[in-house]
């Protein structure tokens, strides 16, 4: 603990600024990791499986797959059965607006990690600059009065900070790549499974629509022939 206490005495009052945006950034970090299990899951099958229903015309098996799962998919893929027979447009329209009710809950508080991945090695060069400041003054007054402490203390100084700062700027930059990547990653998967859906969907009823035709068709050209074929009087 003593050693902690040196480290962060020994960087200057740069440290506090630094050691407040570590916090901080941890803080954003769990949030993060919490939320994204909350609100960025991703069943695997569930795309598949609902497709396969789809395709079937079992709808309502459907239905009940997505409610019992979680996540922008389920989401979606609910909004685009439970209003299958509205115009594509309208039901886009829908699955967009779910979609980024989840979108904007994953992507709050990035950008203050990315903001202090940006600040940090920033507040480490500032506290460089005053550590090697404070041992060039006394290197300046070293030759009166052979103050060497003094110098390794600013040298001290400059270091800390840098070190501090690159760290926290090293863990707030990963963290910002790594729920990017998961942000755009739930995004795109959303976005296709929905796409897909409402494809087979625009397939079914185009099958069901050929099928209708045909049958006309057919009904009338039998009783065209049935016309022709019938006795004159």
């Amino acid at each position: 603990m003593s050693n902690v206490l040196h480290f962060i005495h020994g960087g200057g009052f740069v440290m506090y600024p630094l050691l407040l945006l570590a916090l901080a950034a941890v803080a954003v970090i769990v949030e993060r990791l919490i939320a994204f299990a909350q609100f960025g899951a991703m069943p695997s099958g569930l795309l598949p499986a609902v497709l396969s229903l789809a395709r079937q015309g079992r709808y309502g098996e459907a239905l009940h797959l997505c409610e019992e799962a979680h996540g922008p998919l389920a989401a979606c893929l609910f909004v685009v059965l439970n209003h299958r027979h509205q115009p594509t447009r309208e039901v886009e329209r829908m699955v967009e607006e779910t979609g980024q009710d989840y979108f904007l809950k994953l992507e709050r508080m990035l950008p203050a990690l990315d903001t202090t991945a940006t600040i940090s090695p920033l507040l480490g060069l500032l506290g460089t600059i005053i550590g090697m400041i404070g041992a060039f003054n006394a290197i300046a007054l070293q030759t009166h009065h052979g103050n060497n402490d003094a110098v390794l203390a600013g040298v001290g100084e400059a270091l800390y900070a840098t070190a501090t700062g690159l760290i926290v700027a090293v863990i707030c930059f990963a963290a910002y790549n790594y729920f990017t990547a998961r942000y755009r990653a739930i995004t795109a998967q959303t976005e296709q499974g929905a796409t897909k859906l409402l494809n087979v969907l625009v397939e079914g009823r185009h099958e069901e629509r050929t099928g209708h035709d045909n049958h006309a068709a057919s009904f009338d050209k039998g009783e065209s022939r049935a016309v022709q074929t019938a006795p004159r009087a």
